[in-house]
């Protein structure tokens, strides 16, 4: 069973129960089966055209055009190999544009997912609609929150590696901190930082087990799908929106979690705040 929280300080309600490693991931798994059917079209409408897009740029890409073989005619010996410069231009295209897509689009989705997963945990109704326009809202303080985010860790996986993996843990929920109480730019991160602060272990545990679970269902599906365009695209978007809701669950549970932990979260205030933001 749940520990419970201590009882709040202020006005009391009804305390969010923290959860063990193992009742964490359980309660995700609950919720996933619980909200799937509204939380999988909200990834889909994201995922979709990405995939797609994704599948393009690969697809356009030949390995065999990576180089230019010129040989003598008389002897048929190799005399000089080149990169072939449209190769080079249509993997600098494909990168950008795949960049940005990724960028804008992964930023949607994790506003619209994780409030919606949110309204989800507190047992409010889902509404796929609201939860776009929200996200629509939100996307630009979301990308920046990203963007913070992906060069702190950038620049700890370049010294050596475990500050990366350290900072990784630590703004683990950033963007949930943005999502639920409106915590912007280095405002969310160091809100993420001190819940993280002190469960640093069991945070990575959850990121860890999260990661193997989705990678493996990836991985699955990505066998199944072959490298035709078609199979790459469905199977790359049926992965994603399988793994898409559980993975948010999962962060959106965690946060939670750690606010139970060092605030004695309760329901009125966590409704509070999906309704302020």
């Amino acid at each position: 069973m749940p520990d419970m929280p201590p009882p709040p300080g202020g006005g009391g309600g009804t305390p969010i129960p923290t959860r063990g490693f193992g009742d964490l991931l359980g309660a995700a798994f609950e919720q996933y089966k619980d909200n799937f059917a509204k939380l999988a079209p909200i990834v889909a409408v994201v995922v979709i055209p990405l995939t797609l897009i994704g599948a393009l740029i690969a697809n356009a890409i030949d390995p065999n055009d990576v180089v230019e073989a010129t040989y003598d005619p008389t002897t048929g010996a190799l005399t000089s190999v080149a990169v072939n410069d449209s190769f080079i231009a249509t993997l600098i295209g494909g990168v950008i544009v795949g960049a940005a897509v990724a960028v804008i689009t992964a930023a949607l989705l994790q506003a619209v997912i994780l409030r919606a997963s949110a309204q989800a945990v507190v047992g409010d109704p889902v509404d796929v609609g609201a939860s776009y326009k929200w996200g629509l809202r939100k996307i630009g303080p979301v990308i920046w929150i990203s963007i913070l985010v992906g060069l702190i860790v950038a620049g700890g996986l370049i010294l050596f590696i475990i500050p990366g993996i350290i900072f990784m843990v630590l703004l683990s929920v950033a963007i949930p901190a943005l999502v639920v109480e409106n915590q912007r730019g280095t405002g969310a991160l160091s809100r993420s930082w001190n819940l993280v602060k002190g469960d640093w272990w069991r945070v990575l545990g959850i990121i860890v087990v999260t990661s193997i679970i989705t990678n493996v269902v990836g991985n699955i599906l990505g066998a199944i799908g072959g490298n035709s365009l078609i199979g790459m695209w469905i199977t790359d978007a049926i992965a994603q929106i399988i793994t898409g809701p559980f993975t948010a669950l999962v962060s959106i549970l965690l946060y939670l979690d750690l606010r139970a932990r060092k605030e004695g979260l309760t329901v009125e205030t966590l409704r509070a705040n999906i309704a302020s933001t």
